[in-house]
């Protein structure tokens, strides 16, 4: 079972600055770790890498194939409206 968080990012890439909002799974009864931020970024089409554990800040891995300079966590809140335990099954 997992839970459900949404984060809000700075995306800071050559063009410009930009806010975006990524959804983050975590296990149940614990706050999302720096592996399932990784995850989700991951999910979207960025290889990225921590490289400032205070700022929460990932870096691409391979800078010179991406437009993309870096990635900052800015917040993240919990989903309490999220059940990953729920039965897609009609009671009958």
């Amino acid at each position: 079972m997992r839970e459900r968080y949404y984060t809000t990012v700075e995306h800071i890439d050559r063009y410009g600055r930009t806010i975006k909002e990524f959804t983050v799974y975590a296990e149940l009864g614990k706050k999302p770790t720096i592996g399932d931020f990784t995850e989700a970024f991951r999910k979207a089409g960025l290889d990225v890498d921590i490289s400032d554990f205070i700022s929460m800040t990932f870096k691409p891995r391979k800078p010179e194939n991406t437009p993309l300079k870096s990635l900052r966590i800015i917040r993240t809140l919990h989903d309490h409206t999220y059940n990953s335990s729920k039965s897609t099954k009609a009671i009958v």
